[in-house]
Formats: structure tokens, C-alpha cells, sequence
């Protein structure tokens, strides 16, 4: 019909939108009333869903700031540091230690520290700066989104933003993701600027300042860099050098860790390495899975609430909206000439270090929380191409374009709006989880132990809410037991504990219920029944006392024969294997597989066979060795070098694999293994134990042993714990 045809308006053709400048006109949008009222009514959804994460804490908390993960408490604790004057102490007193990642944030809390924000308000004031960062980044999102796409992407891309889900939990989080999920996305806005302009110091700002966020930054700076110098650009080459600032300064932290620690990466990241405690094969396996899992959340959005990622369960029910993959490719691929190229290289760069830094021993927790700060970046082109997807697939339908757009556009919101409120519920639990375990076991050790006594910890971050020394086992604060491997973490953590003075051990241990279960060295190690026990109906937190007796008995043969073998002769050297510092000092190195499978070590606890009366309970870190060992011994020449070995004819073994982890007991009752002595057969030993703890004694001849010192090449099927050396 004429009279319908002329009637209907046709929009302008596809070449009009996709081959033109970003800022050239769009489709005519609503009218400007109607702009403000979407503007407003996405402010009231950015306060609205901030209140509701805020009520469902107090509500479980009984009005109280409280984190929902005890990391928050370690950052405050060093942030007190910071505020204190002594930066990097996580304790006055103790050595340097870098647990805390972010250097910046650590930095800013300390100055709210500083400014009176104690206790219960540096947490307050650190749950409110996510919550405005929270504001920022969806305001940052419309803007974002309109630069690529128009107005009502922008739009869309704020409320994408806003109903985020996790997203959300990492602003309110509390801890550093906040501030780097902020950063993330204004140094998109600034990259896009910067090829739009050809002005580069706003980049060069904001990417200095996300590579002092946490270390992560120093890939994005180094690759954001390259990029800068050979993508098109209408920047001089001097403007583009401005890039490369940000690489230099995320050189700053590393070179602070280095000068402080004697590390260039902070104990919360060096721990977290899947080829250090898997082994090649076994990181590629997880690795690989766990980006099948990333690409199918970014393609179908949803998963059932208990469906593993990675290492986690219970944090997956909503990803990204439904195949937002795709129209993040339709975005990606129909942008401007101007920012294609661009916008391409910035996303390529976060998904490529977000899948290297997520790929750890942790990938997967809290909502995938390691991968969140790439979150807003993806779902501002989530909302960009599904405005270009809408126009390609109505052609020159305006009005069916318009409907398309709508439509999916209010079920993804509808889709976050339930995402969010879910979070928010688990936001609220988890932080009542924590009020019930955490601040009720502070308030006990507040009133009943010693100001200042030290307390083992293996479960938590108290330290700050009692303003007692905490000696963190996992070292992760405590550089004593810094550098432990994941893989071998009870049997470092021992072997740490032993090398302290016994006057400097913890009196007092904190862990968690299901750890004293699980681990037959903690159970060991603790005095009596719980001092106090929390009462959450979770895993509760125990305060026990240590039997600081227990750790050191390793330290010396115990044997009638050892001690003959060596009553004539002097001690020159000892390697106590399973204590990275001895080890490291000795050169040691050891290759254990069964079958493929890398073998690593475990703690034993058992008795020397003797009398009844006279029997001793020892403890001690060692490996089951189906290979060999190498390490370096102190020796002088001209003198036979008798070697006191520690094994047993029962080990476990721990084996980390991506099909599933756990200790596994070898029994190895006839050991066998060939002695080489700087490169001179020595002969065979044959090792006959039982279940308990046996000593082997061999002999290396002078004529092996080297003049300050000895390289000596075990090889075979056998326990090894520990090394006296005498001559």
C-alpha cells in the first residue's frame, strides 16, 4: 500500500554505520526527557544495588562492616603498617614481607588509616571506596559504550555494569579488585582516547597507576606499550613513547619486594604458580580446562550454582549475559576504522594476561575473582554489539531494530537484575560467616591471652582485630615461612617451624576444624582440647595450644649405631630435606615420579623402634624419591665423608594432578640407590626399613671427597628425610 510505505521510516543503510567515524550521527535516539530519565533511573539502580549488598551484610552481621573474605584484614593489617611507619612489616618488628598485593591500595588505605580510620572503619571505608569505585565504573561504562556504539549502548553498558553480579562482589569486595577493575576500564577509555586524539598522557597516567594496582599490571603496561608503537595512530612517535611509561612504573613494586625480601614477586603471587606445583603436563591439563570453562560462561552465561571452575564450587551461577562472546566479536569487528584496530589489541591483551593470571592455584574462587577486572571492559562490548548485532540483522527496519534491541536488552538486565540479587544474598552470608568465626574468636583471644603473644596461624586474619603477633604458616605474611611450595605445604610449614628456637615458637595455634581433621601433624601439634572454639555452624575456628617440644627432635640421629658410627668424628655439614632455605643453601634438587605423576613431600610422624620406655615420637619433612637428589655438601679433603641418612619403609606421597590431588602411602620395605660423589661411582646401598624410622649409614671414600666441598648424586627407589655429614 503507497499510503503504508510512505509512511514507515526506513533507516540508512548498513555501509552508513559501520564505515564512518564513532562520532558521526547515529539513529535517532529518544528525546532528551527520556535520555534523563534513563540517566536517573540508572543512578537509583547503582544505589539501589549498592544498599541491598550493604543490607544483606548488616543484616547477617548484625549492623557491623565486616569482609567477606579475611584477606581484607590482612591488607588492613599492613596498611596499619604503612600509617605506623613501618611499611612492609606485617608485625612491628618483623622482617620485610610483601603478603599484601596491591602496593597502591595498601598505600591508600593506610592514609585512611592515618586520617582516623581504625578498626571497624578502615574496613568501612574500604567496603565505601569499592562502592563509589562501583559508581564510577558505571558511569564510566555509559561513556565508554557511547563512544562505540550511541547513547543507548552507553546506557546499557552502565547497567550491565550496575547489575553485574560478581561484578559487583568485586567492588564490594572490599579489597584491591575494586580499585583494578576501576582502573581497568578507565584505561580502556583512555587507550580508545589516546588513537582517537593522538594525546597519550592520559593513558600513560592511568596505566602508571594500574601497574602500582597489582602485578598484573606490569604485562598490561609492557604489551599496552608495544602495541602503542606500532598500531596506527595520529600521535607523533614522542606522544606514543608516553606508553611506555607505565612499564617503568610497575617496575617500582618489584624492585621494593627485591630490595626488601630478596624476592621480585610478593608471597601471595609466588605460592599461587600451577607449573611450580603441578609440573608441566598437569598445568596444561588444568589450564586448558579451566578456558573451556571461561569461553563457555562468555558464550552461554549460565551455569548451575554448584558447577565447578577451576579449583571452585558454589561461585558460577551467572558468567556474562548469554553469548556475549558473540557481540563482543560483532563490536570488535564493525567498529570504526579509527578504534578497530585499537580496540582489538586492548581486549586481546586483557583476555590473554587475565587467562595467565587467573590460571593459579586459586582460579576459579570467589566468582572467578582474578578474571572480574576484565568484567566491565567485556560487558561495555557485550552492550555495543548487541546494538550493531540488532542493526544487522533488521537491516532497514527501524522500528524492528528498535524492538530487537529492547528487547534482548531488557532480558539481560532482567538476567543480571536475579544474578545480582543472588550475590547479594551471598555477599550478606559470607560476611555473617565470617562475623560469627572471625570476630568471636578475636573478641576471646582479646580478653583471655597476653597482649601481644604470638599465635600461630593457619586458618585466618586475626591479627588485626586483637593486635597480637600473628606467625602466618603459610607465609604468606611471615617471611620465615616464605617461599614454602604449595605442593608441599605442610611439610615446608614444619620444617619452618623447626628452624625457629624453641623459646620463639608460638605458644598458641588458630586453625580451622576441618584442618585439624584432615592433618595428623596438626593434630600432633596441638596441647589438650580447644581453648575456645567458635560457633558459626560452618568450619569452626580453634584456638589450641602447641607442643612446642615436637618440632626440632628431627634434628639429630637417633639411632645406638649412628651415633657409634660418628662419636670419633666431627660434624661439617647437615641437609635437612623438605626446608627450602637448607636445601636452597645446599644446591639440592630432586627428580620423584611414579608413572609420570610427580611425587612430592609430606610430613611423617612416627617412633624409633626401641623399648617402650625409651621410645621417641619423632616428626619429619621427606620425600619419596623414585629418582634422584643432588645437593651440594660442605667437606675438606684428604678424609673419608660418612653419611648418616633418616628414611623409612613407609612414606606418603603427595601427588597434585588435575583429575584430583591426595596423599598416597609407598611402601618401599628394600630401598635401593646408587651413591656418586663429584662424578665417582661410590658403590650401591640397600635399604631394608619398616613402617617406623630407620637410619642408614655409608661411607664416601677420600678419594671422592672434594676440598671445601661435594656433589653428591643419589639415585634409586627410596625415603629420603634427612642428612648428617661427619669426618
Amino acid at each position: 500500500m503507497p499510503g503504508a510505505a510512505a509512511g514507515r521510516r526506513r533507516a540508512p543503510s548498513l555501509a552508513y554505520y559501520y564505515a564512518v567515524p564513532t562520532d558521526a550521527p547515529r539513529l535517532p535516539s529518544s528525546s532528551s526527557a527520556g535520555r534523563a530519565f534513563s540517566k536517573r533511573l540508572l543512578a537509583l539502580a547503582v544505589l539501589a544495588v549498592a544498599l541491598a549488598f550493604l543490607w544483606a551484610m548488616f543484616a547477617a552481621t548484625s549492623g557491623h562492616f565486616v569482609p567477606q573474605v579475611v584477606d581484607l584484614y590482612l591488607v588492613a593489617q599492613y596498611a596499619k603498617g604503612f600509617a605506623s611507619g613501618h611499611p612492609f612489616q606485617y608485625n612491628p618488628g618483623d622482617p620485610p614481607s610483601t603478603g599484601s598485593t596491591s602496593l597502591l591500595y595498601t598505600a591508600w588505605l593506610g592514609l585512611l588509616y592515618a586520617l582516623g580510620a581504625r578498626g571497624e572503619g578502615l574496613v568501612a571505608a574500604a567496603i565505601l571506596t569499592g562502592a563509589l569505585l562501583f559508581a564510577a565504573s558505571v558511569a564510566l561504562a555509559v561513556r565508554v559504550g557511547h563512544r562505540l556504539g550511541g547513547e543507548r549502548e552507553g546506557l546499557l553498558a552502565g547497567g550491565l555494569v550496575a547489575l553485574g553480579g560478581p561484578v559487583v562482589w568485586g567492588f564490594l569486595y572490599g579489597s584491591d579488585s575494586a580499585l583494578f577493575l576501576f582502573l581497568a576500564l578507565l584505561l580502556f577509555d583512555r587507550w580508545l582516547d589516546a588513537f582517537a586524539t593522538g594525546r597519550f598522557s592520559g593513558l600513560a597516567v592511568v596505566g602508571s597507576l594500574l601497574s602500582l594496582a597489582r602485578p598484573e599490571g606490569l604485562l598490561i603496561a609492557a604489551l599496552l606499550a608495544v602495541l602503542a608503537l606500532v598500531l596506527p595512530s595520529p600521535a607523533s612517535r614522542r606522544e606514543r613513547l608516553r606508553a611506555v611509561w607505565p612499564a617503568a612504573v610497575a617496575l617500582v613494586p618489584l624492585a621494593l619486594q627485591k630490595a626488601l625480601t630478596g624476592q621480585w614477586l610478593s608471597t601471595s603471587v609466588a605460592e599461587k604458580s600451577l607449573l611450580a606445583n603441578y609440573g608441566l603436563a598437569e598445568t596444561v591439563a588444568l589450564i586448558s580446562g579451566y578456558a573451556v570453562d571461561v569461553v563457555r560462561g562468555l558464550l552461554l552465561g549460565f551455569y548451575p550454582s554448584e558447577t565447578p571452575i577451576g579449583f571452585a564450587r558454589g561461585f558460577a551461577p551467572f558468567f556474562l549475559p548469554p553469548l556475549a562472546l558473540v557481540f563482543m566479536l560483532v563490536a570488535l569487528a564493525t567498529l570504526a576504522p579509527s578504534l578497530r584496530l585499537a580496540a582489538r589489541g586492548f581486549v586481546t591483551v586483557i583476555l590473554v594476561v587475565g587467562l595467565l593470571a587467573g590460571a593459579n592455584t586459586f582460579m576459579g574462587v570467589h566468582f572467578n575473582r582474578y578474571l572480574l577486572w576484565t568484567f566491565p571492559v567485556l560487558l561495555t562490548l557485550t552492550a555495543v554489539g548487541l546494538g550493531r548485532t540488532t542493526r544487522l540483522l533488521a537491516r532497514e527496519d527501524l522500528r524492528l531494530e528498535r524492538s530487537l534491541f529492547r528487547g534482548l536488552a531488557g532480558l539481560f538486565l532482567l538476567l543480571g537484575l536475579l544474578s545480582t540479587a543472588w550475590v547479594a544474598t551471598f555477599y550478606g552470608a559470607a560476611a555473617g560467616a565470617i562475623a560469627r568465626r572471625e570476630l568471636k574468636v578475636a573478641a576471646w583471644i582479646r580478653e583471655h591471652l597476653p597482649p601481644g603473644v604470638a599465635i600461630a596461624n593457619a586458618a585466618t586474619s586475626v591479627e588485626y582485630l586483637t593486635g597480637h603477633r600473628a606467625v602466618n604458616l603459610h607465609g604468606v605474611t611471615s617471611a620465615a615461612f616464605a617461599g614454602n611450595r604449595t605442593s608441599e605445604r605442610e611439610a615446608g610449614t614444619f620444617e619452618s617451624l623447626s628452624r625457629l628456637p624453641e623459646n620463639e615458637r608460638p605458644p598458641y595455634l588458630l586453625t580451622a576444624a576441618s584442618v585439624q581433621a584432615g592433618s595428623a601433624l596438626m593434630r600432633e601439634l596441638a596441647e589438650g582440647p580447644p581453648l575456645f572454639a567458635s560457633s558459626s555452624l560452618g568450619d569452626e575456628l580453634l584456638l589450641l595450644k602447641v607442643r612446642r617440644d615436637l618440632p626440632g627432635r628431627q634434628a639429630w640421629p637417633r639411632l645406638e649405631a649412628s651415633r657409634k658410627a660418628a662419636e670419633h668424628l666431627q660434624e661439617v655439614d647437615r641437609l635437612n630435606v623438605c626446608d627450602l632455605r637448607d636445601e636452597a643453601g645446599h644446591g639440592y634438587a630432586f627428580a620423584s615420579q611414579l608413572g609420570g605423576l610427580a611425587l612430592h613431600g609430606t610430613v611423617k610422624i612416627a617412633d624409633y623402634d626401641a623399648p617402650a620406655a625409651e621410645r621417641l615420637r619423632v616428626a619429619d619433612g621427606g620425600r619419596a624419591i623414585l629418582g634422584r637428589e643432588t645437593f651440594r655438601v660442605r667437606t675438606r679433603a684428604g678424609a673419608d665423608l660418612l653419611v648418616v641418612m633418616r628414611t623409612s619403609g613407609v612414606v606418603e606421597a603427595a601427588v597434585l594432578r588435575a583429575a584430583g590431588s591426595g596423599l598416597h602411602a609407598l611402601e618401599i620395605p628394600e630401598g635401593r640407590l646408587t651413591i656418586t660423589a663429584s662424578g665417582h661411582p661410590v658403590g650401591r646401598l640397600l635399604l631394608r626399613s619398616g613402617a617406623g624410622w630407620n637410619e642408614a649409614v655409608f661411607t664416601v671414600p677420600k678419594e671422592a671427597v672434594g676440598d671445601g666441598a661435594t656433589e653428591l648424586l643419589l639415585e634409586g627407589r627410596y625415603a629420603s628425610f634427612f642428612f648428617w655429614f661427619y669426618q
